[in-house]
């Protein structure tokens, strides 16, 4: 007589704490320390980064980033490029970051490339040698760079 599927729940029972454990409690840890990071606030000294978002009644969105460019702030942008909607204007203000490295920069880019597409991307970048990389890396994947604030840097020449 064959025996009845339930008789193997025990294996499972048994089987999953043991193996699963582990892993739940490292995806937790992860989890916590992210949201820890994200919810920390800014740091007097400049060593945690901040990202604001504003949105103007044109629908076009101004993501800044203050501070360095390290994990939790690319977190920070790329849920910040998620949450918009297509056929936005996003310009992205990263005047105030104060490093950026060649692997950050990289990030930027990939997180630029997975918002949506019909969005149209402006980075404003100081043009300084300590942001080379970060231009460099932009230019290469495409990014559109501008260098300082007009008075309205979301326009284009169609507009004028």
């Amino acid at each position: 007589m064959p025996a009845p599927p339930l008789a193997h729940l025990g294996h499972w029972y048994v089987s999953l704490p043991v193996f699963m454990g582990p892993v739940l409690l490292l995806v937790t840890a992860l989890k916590f320390q992210t949201w820890r990071e994200r919810h920390r606030g800014p740091d007097p000294s400049g060593n945690h980064s901040t990202v604001t978002t504003t949105h103007d009644d044109h629908g076009k969105t101004t993501i800044t980033v203050t501070g360095p460019l390290d994990y939790p702030a690319l977190l920070e942008i790329e849920t910040e490029l998620g949450k918009t909607a297509p056929d936005i204007e996003i310009l992205l203000d990263l005047r105030r970051i104060a490093e950026a490295d060649r692997e950050a920069a990289c990030s930027l880019c990939d997180a630029i490339g997975q918002a949506h597409a019909g969005n149209r991307i402006t980075a404003l970048v100081r043009p300084e040698p300590t942001m080379e990389a970060l231009r460099a890396i932009c230019a290469e994947e495409g990014v559109e760079l501008i260098d300082e604030m007009t008075t309205n840097p979301h326009s284009t020449a169609s507009d004028a």
